[in-house]
């Protein structure tokens, strides 16, 4: 069973959040399911679909994506 990540930061702007997202997968150990992807919730919820994120899965906050996820 693949591990299931979640990115904090990464989001629209963002070079090395693309980086870290694309190493984590890169030997298919691992799954890209949610993301706190920028400390302004509206961009965190606009990044998402650049990394396949579903909207219900894109949080404001880490702390709320720890909770939720």
């Amino acid at each position: 069973r693949k591990l299931r990540m979640g990115l904090v930061g990464g989001g629209q702007g963002s070079f090395i959040g693309r980086v870290h997202a694309t190493a984590a997968v890169l030997d298919n150990r691992a799954a890209l399911v949610a993301g706190a992807l920028s400390s302004d919730p509206a961009r965190a919820k606009a990044s998402a679909p650049d990394y396949d994120i579903p909207e219900d899965r894109a949080y404001p906050s880490y702390q709320e994506m720890a909770r939720a996820e």
